[in-house]
């Protein structure tokens, strides 16, 4: 593609035929996107997604009274940066983990209600997770997630 953009016969012809195309696709997209209730949804869906990550980053960022990253420097900036992602992708993987085993749970149990309901459910969610305190890790202690989902119920009207 880059060779056929740099032939020196007719400069600009095929640049401006690319821009053509371009505008064609775009434009078949938004008619798409207009006619179609599915793909407006589904777009509205992923940017309320988006925002709510960005939500949890910037609650995670306030978390013990803080505004802004921690750090004066690059490179203290970029580890705070890279230690709130870190933070933010584990409270999705362990709400992922615990949607994972509900919704197995109520497949086998063939609960139709309790799927759909499942399907509107983001793992994008911080509610239950106390980020203030004091934090102890050893390696005694295990997260059993099975005994968390057996205590989980789902509203279901």
């Amino acid at each position: 593609m880059f060779g056929l953009c740099s032939i020196p016969i007719r400069p600009g012809i095929f640049e401006a035929a690319l821009y053509e195309l371009d505008k064609l696709v775009r434009s078949n997209q938004i008619l798409q996107y207009l006619i179609d209730p599915n793909i407006i949804s589904t777009t509205h869906r992923s940017q309320n997604r988006l925002e709510s990550y960005h939500q949890l980053r910037s609650d995670i960022a306030q978390a013990y009274g803080k505004k802004h990253l921690i750090g004066k420097t690059d490179w203290a900036l970029e580890i705070s940066n890279q230690c709130g992602r870190l933070i933010a992708n584990v409270i999705i993987h362990y709400n992922s983990m615990i949607l994972s085993k509900l919704y197995d749970r109520y497949k086998a149990e063939n609960n139709q209600k309790a799927l759909k309901m499942l399907k509107k459910i983001s793992p994008i969610a911080w509610q239950h997770i106390h980020f203030q305190g004091r934090l102890v890790f050893s390696d005694s202690a295990v997260i059993n997630l099975d005994e968390i989902v057996k205590s989980i119920e789902l509203a279901i009207r």
